[in-house]
């Protein structure tokens, strides 16, 4: 009876198993298999209260085993109940050992309550244990990922990992994690590979929507979402994620209202854990477009809150220097005193490098570029960074020693660069380079030095207007996590950085296009063409049409990515205005870049 009712849950039949299970303890009330199935069948129907309570009682029996308490953690996980969950799993560790499953589940559940840093360290032990399970390795690549580590998240999931045997659901959450670190083709190929085996999957058509939606595919997002409403009633993390798609589409259908009530309801049930930044930063952005400032500050002061208090336990020392403290290193006169490289390539060899402070329309520009026929974007890449780190391995100091370079070591470090590049683009002799960065202007140095001839493009938008959306983003690097932890550090990310580029710029010189935000979007075909002229590329109609490059380009990896699928629009311009009485404080400090890039209060 036991055996079909075990084959019963292995094919889905959870009435029939809980059918087969009442029988045997009507024979025998303290078989404990028996309870264990039945408690199984009845988490499967989400029927969570009486699965638990069986749990317990099973846990509570003289000599439980750790697999009593595992499944009692997995099922208060399952219901939400992360922290009670905690210490279930803890117990049954301290009963099993280092189980590879336990330590997973601790991991799964310190990701539920937010602490990627205590995931990480619970699946790194579990991967000691099973260092070729592609499940422990997807989710301590979520681990890594929601700590900003994507490099680590990137080689977790690079070798061929056997996918046959894993959970159509994880499967669909590593095709997901691939998707947001670039790996578009792998996750196409992977989530394919999820649906191929089960159509109706619903986490498998879950990440199928957040993928339409990301690329800008609308009616197909929908179409998958109005799907899942028969999924409703699933796992509280289940929940969380379809709630948050469904908000998102809201939000990009202009229905603020019920993206907002969508979030709230989230909350108020208790599905949502009340520590997690993610529900937070997604309900501001809800509360901004229904006209809530108030509402919005208070729900980004939580985020701020939840996703800070995680880093300052794992690395305390980001707060304690100033924002952006690598902005204080810059060049003197004598340091930048070099011999210029008589090998450099010329303006058109070299690349077009697109600089700004962070949300100040430089996706804009990227998306308006790439839909030239003769240029080539590659979304954002931190190659430059790869230089510094190439220049620091050999034990040279950035900025400071740049000027030791050899011509062949400048020539070394293009060498590079290209390499880098050409992993994503076709970067050739009738095709030029877009390197869209915006904290590439702190590598100002860099750039004069290995591509003195290159052309600039800075992006200017109002100090307010960037500090507030800087704020407002759900930012995964640490850093910058640090950085915008109130209004008050955004802003002085954003002084030291535009005081690094006005010092740095007038030491150094250079070609640069400035390119007010608020100038482009009121007017586009005037801006585009001064822009052509100065990149001395030929004029192409397609630049006017960034909207349909953007819907036609897919995934954007930035937070803009909603925003340039739209037609251009001044819709954005003083967004900061409603936030006047959080702003005001900051006045005195972005005063002077607001005056000196021309704008006013």
């Amino acid at each position: 009876m036991l055996r079909d009712a075990f084959a019963h849950i292995e094919n889905g039949r959870y009435r029939e198993a809980e059918e087969a299970c009442l029988q045997a303890l009507a024979a025998d009330a303290d078989d404990t298999a028996a309870s264990t199935l039945l408690a199984l069948s009845w988490q499967a129907q989400q029927r969570l209260a009486e699965a638990i309570a069986l749990f317990e009682r099973l846990a509570a029996l003289p000599g439980a085993g750790f697999e009593a308490f595992n499944n009692l953690g997995n099922a208060l996980r399952e219901a939400g109940r992360s922290e009670a969950a905690d210490g279930a799993l803890r117990a049954a560790l301290a009963r099993s050992g280092e189980h590879a499953g336990v330590l997973l589940n601790l991991g799964l559940n310190a990701l539920d309550l937010g602490d990627a840093a205590v995931a990480q360290r619970w699946l790194e032990r579990a991967l000691l244990q099973a260092p070729h399970d592609a499940e422990i390795r997807t989710y301590a690549a979520a681990a890594a990922f929601e700590q900003g580590d994507l490099a680590k998240a990137r080689a977790l999931l690079a070798r061929d990992l056997r996918w046959q045997d894993v959970d159509t659901g994880v499967i669909a959450e590593a095709a997901w994690l691939l998707f947001r670190l670039d790996a578009t083709d792998a996750a196409d190929a992977l989530l394919r590979f999820a649906l191929a085996r089960d159509p109706r999957h619903p986490r498998a058509l879950l990440r199928l929507a957040a993928i339409h939606e990301r690329c800008n595919r609308l009616d197909d997002a929908n179409a998958v979402a109005a799907a899942l409403a028969a999924h409703d009633g699933a796992d509280a993390a289940f929940a969380e994620d379809l709630s948050l798609l469904r908000a998102a589409l809201a939000s990009r259908g202009r229905d603020a209202r019920t993206a907002r009530a969508l979030h709230e309801a989230l909350l108020a049930d208790g599905r949502a854990s009340l520590h997690n930044a993610n529900v937070y930063f997604s309900l501001a952005r809800a509360c901004d477009r229904d006209g809530d400032p108030a509402g919005a500050m208070q729900a980004l002061e939580r985020a701020h809150a939840a996703r800070c208090t995680l880093l300052r336990r794992r690395a305390p020392k980001l707060f304690d220097a100033p924002p952006l403290a690598g902005a204080r290193q810059r060049l003197d006169a004598q340091r930048a005193a070099w011999t210029p490289d008589p090998a450099a390539p010329d303006a058109a060899a070299s690349p077009i490098f697109v600089v700004g402070f962070p949300r100040s329309g430089t996706t804009l520009l990227e998306t308006m570029l790439d839909a030239h026929p003769a240029l080539a974007c590659m979304d954002e890449r931190a190659y430059l960074q790869d230089l510094v780190e190439y220049l620091q391995a050999g034990g040279l100091d950035h900025p400071g020693d740049l000027g030791r370079l050899t011509p062949g070591q400048c020539a070394a470090m293009r060498a590079i660069y290209r390499e880098r590049v050409a992993r994503h683009v076709d970067w050739n002799a009738s095709t030029r380079l877009v390197d869209k960065n915006p904290l590439n202007l702190l590598k100002l140095p860099l750039i004069r030095r290995i591509y003195p001839h290159a052309r600039i493009v800075l992006a200017l938008r109002h100090p307010a207007d960037v500090v507030l959306s800087n704020y407002m983003q759900n930012f995964r690097s640490p850093v910058f996590v640090a950085l915008c932890e109130t209004l008050r550090t955004t802003a002085e990310g954003y002084a030291a950085a535009m005081d690094f580029w006005i010092d740095q710029h007038a030491l150094l010189g250079g070609d640069v296009f400035v390119s007010r935000y608020e100038d482009l979007v009121a007017d586009l075909p005037a801006r585009a063409r001064a822009l052509t002229e100065f990149l001395g590329v030929p004029w192409d109609d397609a630049l006017l049409r960034p909207d349909a490059h953007a819907r036609e380009r897919g995934y954007i990896s930035t937070p803009s990515y909603a925003q340039v699928a739209e037609p251009v629009n001044t819709r954005a311009i003083g967004r900061w205005q409603a936030y006047a009485e959080w702003i005001a404080p900051l006045r005195p400090l972005l005063d002077p870049y607001a005056r000196r890039w021309g704008y006013a209060w």
